[in-house]
């Protein structure tokens, strides 16, 4: 390349990179009902569904549509539960008829990602997947990794990995153990940083919403994490920049119950838009930090939207889905997945203890989206 091209590239990026760095978000809340009726259609898959490796805990789902319409889903499974770092966590991989999405063909027994005892930011074992496809080079995926010993000071250490794809997602091989750094500390990301969610805007134009934990507070006998969600820039897909303020904040106690963690966002773009569909743990009711009698609480799935995906228009305290009494999602719905189908959106969801009871769907007209 001559030396003049050189320049203006290394201009160019770092034109981009400050950008990145600079930019700021700004959250708008609304009150607005929220328009989204989305059809609950029931426990897709449940432990055991791959055999003895998810015979404890399936969880976090990443569908993706492939090109011959079928269904593919990345998946975290364990044969253990939490509290974390029990058993073997790993992720696989099954597919599906969009037809009869009740029937998963387990196409990956064996672990795609998991633990490495000589690397010690993943020791542990891996969870969260999120997978994007790219037909110009390498499938991606961003996952959570698991490591140390949580008897210690009861907080995640997670790290976010990145592994890549040369045939189309079958066969995975680790490329990145940490895509982003923490934050300094009293910063909004100081802390550990489990998952993320990816939009690719254009060639060299990549958006990425990821958990981000700012603190630890106790609350009885749980010491709780404070998250939030972060956002980020690329060029590749591989190699990030930070915007410098959250995507949104957990409100904490500026909301009853106390709003701890927003998580694993989902984010597609339709007709210029961007939706994001995102876990919110509350507390138990009338629970504050430092007090004796505090009590957990659970997730539910809350919405925002954006038109730059920056800056976000959030509707607190509206679950897109409700609990289903005894079922499944009796008390918890989280970690989810939202699929582009044609006329309609799928929700691939986990239920109850974060994966204890499974993966559930939910339907959506596409036409209730845009006229939210």
């Amino acid at each position: 390349m001559p030396m003049r091209a050189r320049c203006v590239a290394c201009l160019v990026g770092i034109a981009f990179l400050a950008m990145a760095m600079a930019a700021s978000a700004a959250t708008v809340v609304s009150d607005a009902p929220l328009k989204q009726n989305w059809v609950k259609r029931g426990l897709i898959v449940e432990p055991g569904f791959a055999g003895p490796s998810s015979s404890k805990f399936v969880s976090s789902p990443s569908v993706v549509r492939l090109e011959n319409g079928r269904l593919r889903m990345y998946v975290w499974v364990a044969d253990g539960t939490p509290p974390w770092l029990n058993g073997r966590h790993i992720i696989i991989a099954a597919e599906s008829d969009p037809a009869n999405p009740f029937q998963w063909k387990v196409i990956s027994k064996e672990a795609l990602v998991g633990p490495d005892p000589t690397v010690r930011t993943r020791d542990r074992g891996v969870g969260f997947p999120y997978v994007l496809p790219r037909s110009d080079g390498p499938w991606l995926m961003y996952f959570g990794t698991w490591w140390g010993d949580w008897t210690l000071k009861r907080e995640l250490t997670n790290r976010l990995g990145l592994a890549v794809s040369h045939d189309q997602g079958l066969t995975w091989a680790v490329e990145k153990e940490d895509v982003l750094p923490s934050g300094p500390p009293g910063s909004f990301d100081a802390g550990a940083m489990p998952s993320a969610g990816v939009v690719r805007r254009g060639k060299d134009d990549y958006l990425m919403w990821y958990t981000a934990a700012e603190k630890y507070l106790r609350f009885g006998e749980v010491n709780q994490g404070i998250m939030h969600i972060g956002a980020a820039r690329s060029r590749d897909g591989i190699h990030w920049e930070k915007l410098a303020q959250p995507a949104l904040q957990a409100r904490e106690g500026s909301a009853d119950p106390y709003e701890a963690c927003l998580a694993r966002p989902a984010v597609l773009k339709l007709d210029g838009v961007y939706h994001m569909w995102f876990g919110v743990y509350d507390m138990a009711p009338r629970t504050r930090p430092n007090e004796t009698n505090a009590g957990a609480g659970s997730y539910r799935l809350e919405y925002a939207r954006s038109t730059d995906g920056v800056n976000w228009t959030r509707f607190p305290d509206q679950p897109v889905i409700p609990l289903t009494p005894g079922g499944f999602d009796s008390t918890s719905q989280t970690y989810a997945s939202v699929v582009d189908m044609g006329e309609q959106l799928w929700l691939f969801y986990t239920g109850d203890g974060l994966g204890n009871t499974g993966v559930g769907l939910a339907t959506l007209d596409k036409d209730e989206l845009r006229t939210q």
